[in-house]
């Protein structure tokens, strides 16, 4: 049975066929028949092509120089192409594309989200791609179609008496998959999947083995489940989670690891994972599943997500282990970089000199490692100027450092830029400062006459509905204030509307809108949603941790330098220097 949207992909497969190909994703939830609609149109389009479907990024790159002509290459489950090491990128892309071949690929509407929501080139690259939706449910005219279908098929029929779920997610187990989470046979079970579909959310894509299974097991089982020798969790889950339950569809599918005879793991059925995450999309993760995937995973490109994970969450102890095991293993130079970051932050600059001065012996062509020693060594005597004379160091970093430290001495060098006259360096400092909640700086700037700082906490005490404090200000003489005041008074009913805001933006994040994200957080911030903002942080959701930092800042949270420092524990926790 064809669907509406059948029509506009194999539009958009054809469109500039034979001259030239096209780069074509499919964006739509888990069991909606993406994969399927997207084989029946190639096969219908070009049915004497080669496919191919390479294994990683690096198996697709390896064509951009010498690219082929009139071949399929077929990236179901994008996402696994995209974050890696290397990336795709869109040079590749393009040079396939240029030659007359096709591209295609598959992603979740969350997953489309989080790679268009950034600058970098991949997310460019899937910005640039053709994107045909894929709804959910069927539209009255499917419907209809399917009806007809139904009077020769009791599959279909069955299906479409769900009304929980949509037809296509019936017939691909759906339901019956939810069940066995949501209904487990025992506490094993439950916790078994939810490790699994909690690491799929932390972008893992390799086969969990038993092992890193029963040990992040141990954070959801209750006490006196946990008594029992883990080899008896491992018997009672392992039956029921990945015993077909329609067809062969299981909740957790077993995977071999290249040779045959081989198991190297379970992966999570997508319906599921995607259901899972739906349900679990602001609980945190406990910390046995965090220290048993930043510990036993094994492949690059997963430690990298896990790493960009943990850092968007502030889960920075779990980041750390990640990307030392990237350094270590891999010899990463990203990872390095973001390690030396993270000790700069928690004042361990003599860790990450180190660390450096090896990366820059080892790697003298690393440009950025060379710079940021550089800088490095400059930070350390600016650190050193202002750190108490005889003073020796504590747990507690006093403020003035920390406030240095917290993001490499960029304010601290261009409030040095801007005392000399410099206006960009004026400019930039005061859009962080805006972007921090840095309210206490803002005002101390503002009083001394920069229009600037003035506009920048105006258009703070505007966002936070602060009537009061504009007020002050606009008769104190402050234009800025006078002019945000006047439309605040307009707007005065926005809160009322607040709840309403926030369900439809977080439905549109869900949805895979690249630009909800962005505009959550910010209505959180403006709303100094501490609650909200915590939530989205357990979620992941970009900019959620700059806008909590920013209300701790605003706030001066007593917390605020731990915080940016060392950040939170698995359960949200604000933790000290270890």
């Amino acid at each position: 049975m064809t669907r509406d949207f059948d029509f506009l992909l194999r539009t958009a497969l054809a469109s500039k066929l034979p001259d030239r190909g096209n780069f074509v994703v499919l964006v739509g939830g888990s069991s909606t028949g993406k994969t399927r609609s997207l084989y029946e149109a190639v096969y219908e389009l070009v049915p004497d092509w080669w496919l191919i479907q390479p294994a990683e990024a690096s198996d697709l790159l390896k064509w951009k120089n010498s690219p082929p002509r009139g071949m399929v290459f077929w990236l179901d489950e994008l996402h696994q192409y995209l974050g890696g090491h290397p990336p795709l990128t869109s040079e590749c892309v393009r040079a396939l594309v240029r030659h007359g071949n096709l591209v295609v690929g598959t992603l979740w509407p969350d997953q489309y989200a989080h790679w268009t929501a950034g600058r970098e080139d991949v997310h460019a690259l899937v910005k640039g791609a053709f994107v045909v939706p894929v709804p959910d449910s069927l539209n009255s005219a499917e419907r209809a179609k399917a009806e007809e279908v139904a009077r020769q098929d009791s599959r279909i029929r069955d299906a479409l008496k769900s009304e929980e779920v949509g037809m296509t997610q019936v017939l691909a187990g759906g339901p019956r998959l939810v069940m066995c989470w949501e209904q487990p046979a025992n506490a094993y079970v439950k916790a078994m999947i939810t490790a699994a579909a909690d690491a799929h959310r932390l972008g893992v894509q390799s086969p969990l083995s038993e092992e890193l299974l029963a040990n992040a097991m141990f954070g959801y089982l209750r006490p006196r489940h946990r008594v029992q020798p883990t080899q008896d969790w491992l018997t009672q889950a392992l039956p029921h989670a990945t015993g077909p339950l329609y067809g062969d569809v299981s909740p957790l599918l077993p995977a071999d690891d290249g040779r045959p005879g081989t198991l190297a793991g379970y992966t999570i059925a997508d319906y599921l994972a995607q259901h899972v995450r739906s349900k679990r999309r602001t609980e945190t993760i406990p910390h046995e599943a965090w220290h048993a995937l930043a510990t036993m995973l094994h492949r690059r490109d997963d430690l990298r997500r896990l790493a960009d994970g943990a850092s968007s969450r502030l889960r920075y102890r779990y980041a750390e282990i990640a990307l030392s095991r990237l350094v270590a293993e891999f010899d990463d130079g990203r990872a390095s970089a973001e390690l030396v970051d993270l000790f700069v932050r928690q004042d361990r600059l003599a860790e990450a000199q180190q660390m450096l001065t090896e990366r820059v012996a080892a790697h003298p062509e690393d440009r950025l490692a060379v710079k940021k020693l550089s800088r490095l060594q400059e930070l350390r005597s600016r650190t050193d100027h202002v750190r108490p004379r005889g003073g020796r160091r504590t747990r507690q970093i006093p403020a003035e450092i920390a406030e240095i430290l917290a993001d490499g001495g960029v304010c601290d060098g261009l409030r040095q830029e801007a005392a000399a006259g410099d206006a960009m360096a004026t400019d930039r400092l005061v859009e962080i400062l805006l972007e921090r909640g840095c309210l206490r700086e803002l005002r101390v700037r503002a009083e001394q006459g920069d229009l600037r700082s003035a506009e920048a906490l105006a258009d703070l005490y505007a966002g936070w509905g602060e009537v009061e404090l504009l007020r002050a200000r606009a008769e104190a003489g402050d234009r800025a204030a006078e002019l945000r005041l006047a439309k605040l008074e307009r707007d005065a009913d926005r809160s009322a509307d607040a709840s309403y805001e926030i369900d439809a933006l977080r439905k549109a994040v869900d949805e895979g809108d690249p630009e909800a994200p962005g505009k959550l957080c910010s209505l959180l911030f403006d709303l100094r949603d501490e609650v909200n903002l915590r939530a989205e942080l357990n979620a992941g959701t970009a900019g959620a941790a700059e806008r909590l930092l920013g209300l701790y800042t605003a706030q001066d949270h007593p917390s605020l330098i731990r915080l940016r420092a060392f950040g939170l524990d698995a359960n949200g926790q604000i933790i000290s220097r270890e």
